[in-house]
Parts: C-alpha cells; sequence; structure tokens
C-alpha cells in the first residue's frame, strides 16, 4: 500500500508530515487529505482560505495540492465569478506568504552563516531543519 505524506503551508514555515499514513490508492488520499483540510479549517475559514495542503507518494512526489480556499463551503453562496476571485486572491495570499517565508529562511542562514565564520554561536537548526543549507 503506498505511503502518503503531507505538508501543511500556513501563515508560518507550515508543517511537515515524515510519517505519512498508508492508503490504497490516490482517490482514498485525497478524500483523507480534505478531511484533514475540512479539520484545519473548522470555523476559521477566513483566517485559513490561503493556506494549503500538499500531498506527497512516497519518496516525496507531488501527488496533488488542496488549496483551502477550493474546498471553503462558506463560499458556496458566491457566484462563479465572485469565487474565482477570491480563489485568485487567496493564491496571491499563499504566493506572498511563501516569499515572505523564504526571505526569512534566507536572512536566519545568512546570520548563521556570519556569526558561524567568525566562531560565534549560530542557529544551527530551526524546528528540526538545518539552518545553514548544504552546497551541493
Amino acid at each position: 500500500m503506498p505511503r502518503y505524506t503531507f505538508k501543511l503551508s500556513d501563515d508560518g514555515n507550515g508543517v511537515e508530515d515524515d510519517v505519512g499514513v498508508s492508503l490504497p490508492n490516490v482517490e482514498v488520499a485525497y478524500r483523507y487529505a480534505c478531511d484533514v483540510v475540512f479539520e484545519r479549517m473548522n470555523c476559521r475559514e477566513l483566517r485559513t482560505r490561503h493556506w494549503q495542503l500538499d500531498v506527497y507518494e512516497g519518496e516525496g512526489k507531488k501527488v496533488f495540492e488542496i488549496p483551502f480556499v477550493r474546498v471553503d463551503p462558506t463560499l458556496n453562496h458566491l457566484t462563479a465569478e465572485q469565487r474565482k476571485l477570491v480563489e485568485h486572491n487567496s493564491r496571491l495570499i499563499r504566493l506572498l506568504k511563501d516569499a515572505v517565508c523564504a526571505a526569512n529562511l534566507t536572512g536566519r542562514e545568512a546570520r548563521s552563516l556570519v556569526a558561524h565564520s567568525r566562531g560565534k554561536p549560530y542557529l544551527a537548526a530551526d524546528r528540526g531543519h538545518r539552518v545553514i543549507r548544504d552546497s551541493s
């Protein structure tokens, strides 16, 4: 049975699932992921609308992604055109949040590299991930 792992892109650095779950096929994985999205979004639709859940199979092959806005039930009253605008804006917010997160990571890495080169204490890991990326 294939093993599926998940990565939540939220307002911070996100959350990665390194254990995963064994599911029979991609359709079941999609329904499982939708349940996770609904659970995370419950009663916080406006604040989580720009979040996204990425689903990977096996050794990191991305199978699909679920933007929260796509399954947000509080938008069902909108016309198709209005919903499309909300989805577009949520996508832009997601891209902005990802860019800010990447810039923060780069800044932390730069500060760590400078401190390390000067023999000073530096941040080696953040949430279990190395701050200074391998150059290879």
